[in-house]
């Protein structure tokens, strides 16, 4: 049948079954095998079996009844179907041996009248029309494959497939580069697949690009190569241009396609190419940086050794000179790491790429180290001016001193007295402290004696401390120097001091040196001005006063300065009530006790005065002692 069928003709006979099975049914795989049974009446009770399992209906199983007629269908049969059919009815039955005949497996025919048209820019619109066969073969898709034309390669890579439609249109975006492209079709089914049929012609596309790293400006020495360079998200093919004239290559410049990367080199720029335009074109892309000449470093000409180191006599011109190689180029002249300046007896002089210093006259201070420099470079140049009629003159040398001599500890106030001996009688000396140059005033003296030499400090400070340094033109005798500043010495009345509560004391010392800063401590704690108890310095004189004295400002109390301490004992006399290991302060006039505060601590001694903390060493005076009831 037209639809893939196959009809079963129909047998009458007598009975319970008016029309029964043929006795076997051939179909082709996939065809549709049906079966037919005619009863006697209506309403009947009915059973298919295949292979003595009854037939239930499915999506390939079909099962109909239409008054006494009864249908069984097998859909799209398979040589799995092949098999035993039996239709019963009360006690009757009638059987068909099912044979299912496998199909031919073959792929597809190859489609025909392939065509390509190419009106729209960029793309390609590519179609084909099935094979004739495709009733007897029919293809499940279409395979469409490209190949890249000009690369030397013949591999094909597929590029898209279709199911049905018999057309399709390739665009630039989905091809990886631009290049020149062919194309070929071929059918596929699950059996396989046809011959390809290539396209009648190439089409040229080119990727959608876009720019990754743009071109960036260069600053090239004059005669270097300059690079230039330009990433892209695709492989296109495009063109350079300097200052709107398109590049080609040749040996001055050198274009370079890597995948995604494009690259310009320009060998030797010269001076004329400064501010060039360079541009970059491809499909949908445009891109320009510019090119910047950097002029060549100025550099001085090699000079002979005789031409850098003169040795001239005195009186006579120094003529030193140089070469550079840009003669526009602007140096300046140093002599000792100084600059020089145009004045009266020296001459700056400039004549093409020549460089002069003209010195009229040489004298002995013009000896040393002169040089000549630009941006970039310097040259050097050494001058020794000799005075022929001056003696041979031997270095200047320094007696050996002990250490003692030049490592001195001394009193502030105390003068100090730094000598050295020299070789030579003549010879001039500097002192220098900390190297700072020293000269005679008020507070300082300095004496030449035949070859001694001497600096006099009359009354030493603590600023007079440090390194001192006595300096001729050859040899230099160096002193170290350390001021201590010390206490005056005072009467131990002074340093002892007894003194009734409520009354003022004061602690008064003198130092050796009024700048001097001093601390106060009492029993290890550093004292601080505070509401009662005032620190003075006036000159040399430290003073401590407490305005009114209690039994806690008893202790012992220290000046002390960077290098001396002086020490002074106060016994505060108070009048205070013993209460078992209670102290309270009271006002008896008579009878005195000795308490050992450590001792009064240690027992659980408790201070009940309201208005002052405890003293928490030392001794304190009782001058009575009462025991009072408990």
């Amino acid at each position: 049948m037209a639809d893939g069928g196959r009809s079963i003709a129909e047998v009458a006979v007598k009975g319970t079954i008016v029309r029964k099975l043929p006795r076997k049914v051939d179909v082709l795989e996939g065809e549709n095998a049906a079966f037919c049974v005619e009863v006697e009446e209506e309403e009947m009770d009915i059973h298919w079996y295949k292979e003595g399992t009854e037939l239930r209906e499915t999506h390939q199983t079909i099962l109909k009844s239409f008054g006494k007629t009864h249908i069984l269908v097998f859909v799209n049969t398979t040589p799995q179907d092949s098999g035993l059919v039996t239709f019963f009815v009360g006690r009757s039955k009638t059987s068909s041996q099912l044979r299912v005949k496998a199909a031919r497996h073959s792929p597809p025919s190859c489609p025909v009248g392939v065509q390509i048209n190419t009106e729209r820019a960029n793309a390609a619109l590519l179609s084909w029309v099935p094979a004739q066969d495709t009733r007897k073969n029919p293809p499940s898709g279409y395979v469409l494959e490209r190949q890249e034309v000009g690369t030397g390669s013949q591999e094909w890579l597929q590029c898209l497939t279709t199911d049905s439609a018999t057309s399709v249109e390739i665009l630039g975006d989905s091809v990886p580069c631009e290049a020149d492209y062919r194309f070929r079709i071929c059918s596929v089914n699950k059996y396989g697949r046809s011959n390809n049929l290539e396209f009648p012609r190439a089409v040229h596309l080119v990727p959608v690009t876009r720019i990754q790293a743009p071109l960036q400006d260069a600053l090239v020495p004059e005669g270097q190569d300059a690079c230039f360079s330009i990433e892209l998200t695709a492989s296109v093919i495009g063109s350079w241009f300097l200052n709107g004239t398109q590049l080609l290559e040749d040996d001055r410049y050198s274009m370079r396609r890597s995948r995604t990367h494009q690259s310009l080199r320009i060998q030797g720029v010269r001076d004329t190419d400064n501010g060039a335009e360079i541009t970059f074109i491809a499909y949908g892309i445009r891109d320009s940086a510019a090119l910047y000449i950097q002029a060549p470093p100025v550099r001085f000409s090699a000079l002979p050794e005789a031409e850098r180191n003169k040795s001239i006599e005195a009186g006579c011109p120094i003529v030193l000179q140089c070469e550079l190689s840009d003669p526009t180029a602007q140096v300046y002249w140093y002599k000792d790491g100084t600059k020089l300046l145009p004045q009266s007896g020296i001459e700056i002089q400039s004549d093409g790429i020549t460089r002069t210093l003209v010195v009229q006259s040489a004298e002995i201070f013009y000896s040393g180290s002169y040089s000549c420099k630009t941006k970039g470079d310097a040259i050097k140049f050494n001058v020794d001016v000799k005075d022929l009629n001056i003696s041979i003159v031997r270095p200047v040398r320094f007696s050996v001193l002990p250490e003692a001599e030049r490592n001195k500890s001394i009193e502030a106030g105390c003068p100090i007295v730094l000598k050295c001996e020299l070789s030579d009688p003549t010879a001039q000396v500097y002192w220098y402290k900390d190297g700072t140059k020293l000269f005679s005033n008020h507070e300082l003296d300095i004496q030449s004696e035949g070859n001694m030499r001497m600096l006099v400090v009359q009354s030493a400070e603590l600023t007079h401390s440090g390194t001192y340094s006595c300096t001729t033109v050859d040899e230099t005798m160096e002193f170290h120097v350390d001021i201590k500043v010390t206490f005056s010495a005072i009467f131990d009345v002074e340093k002892t001091k007894s003194v009734e509560a409520g009354c003022p004391f004061q602690l008064q010392c003198e130092v050796t040196d009024p700048t001097a800063q001093v601390y106060w401590c009492k029993d290890g704690e550093k004292l601080l001005p505070q509401t009662g108890m005032d620190i003075q310095s006036n000159g040399t004189m430290r003073r401590l006063i407490v305005q009114s004295a209690e039994v806690f400002h008893s202790g012992l109390y220290n000046c002390e300065t960077s290098d001396d301490t002086l020490q002074f004992t106060v016994d505060i006399k108070g009048d205070l009530w013993l209460f078992g290991s209670n102290l309270i302060q009271s006002n008896p006039r008579h009878s005195s006790l000795t308490l050992d505060l450590s001792k009064w601590r240690a027992s659980g001694g408790t201070w009940l005065s309201n208005r002052h903390t405890p003293p928490t060493l030392g001794r304190i005076i009782v001058r009575q002692r009462k025991m009072l009831p408990r």
